[in-house]
């Protein structure tokens, strides 16, 4: 049986979404980090693991990159408001 390319994916249900999947390159997009610094933080704990899937291919969930991501502190919150005058 062939398929037709132009068919769109059948689109699953709400309660069975499956999570959708980043590369590295989706990843240092979206919070502007180096590779090498997504690698040290995974070391540390502080950054979501990949899952594998592949002999050489890694993803990342999106929710849980976007979870790290508004986790992080805003610029500037950490410090005390400016004295004016």
């Amino acid at each position: 049986m062939t398929t037709n390319r132009h068919t769109p994916p059948v689109q699953p249900s709400a309660d069975t979404a499956m999570p959708r999947l980043l590369t590295l390159r989706d990843v240092t997009a979206a919070t502007a980090l180096s590779r090498s610094a997504v690698y040290a933080l995974m070391a540390e704990s502080r950054f979501p693991k990949p899952i594998r899937i592949g002999s050489r291919a890694v993803r990342w969930v999106e929710s849980e990159v976007l979870d790290f991501i508004t986790s992080r502190p805003r610029a500037g919150s950490d410090r005390p408001p400016r004295s004016q005058g």
